[in-house]
């Protein structure tokens, strides 16, 4: 069985609303029509002054919190402003970045090229060279040769030079 509590008068005690509510039930069901008297005296009177009280801090949180996303707003605004310049700075700073890599890419592709070009000229020194340095190789091997067969030959043609002498 289902109590209507929608003709109980508001801001009575519990135990009051409900006897008013189980009354009112009875007196629908009793067929009678006639609502039964209502017991008031227990009944809180109506005090209205919490409700100005909480409009009051409704009003206060809400002007908290305007100012609050204020100063939010201003600080992402602030933010913003700060990540954008930060933001240039780091595209200057990047393309400088690619030039001096790009300057350093042709200053070392060129130096491969002179040490290339001195490597290619040292070879062929060393070419010529090694013919020059074989020749006087062959000259030094000859002279040498010379020279010991004289050495070794000497004590043969010095008693030659006596016998024919003497």
């Amino acid at each position: 069985m289902a109590i209507d509590l929608r003709r109980v008068e508001p801001l009575g005690s519990k135990s009051v609303l409900l006897e008013q509510a189980l009354r009112r039930n009875k007196g629908t069901t009793n067929g009678n029509g006639m609502s039964s008297d209502i017991d008031m005296s227990d009944m809180v009177t109506p005090d209205y002054e919490w409700l100005n009280e909480d409009k009051a801090a409704l009003k206060n949180l809400v002007a908290q919190m305007d100012a609050s996303i204020g100063q939010l707003a201003k600080q992402m605004r602030t933010m913003e402003s700060e990540s954008e310049k930060l933001r240039f700075k780091m595209d200057k700073e990047q393309q400088l970045m690619f030039k001096q890599i790009r300057t350093l890419n042709n200053l070392l592709k060129n130096q491969v090229a002179v040490f290339s070009s001195v490597e290619r000229q040292i070879d062929d020194i060393e070419l010529k060279s090694n013919n020059t340095l074989s020749q006087v190789g062959i000259g030094l091997v000859a002279g040498m040769i010379s020279a010991v067969a004289i050495l070794v030959t000497a004590p043969w043609m010095t008693l030659l030079m006596e016998h024919l002498r003497g």
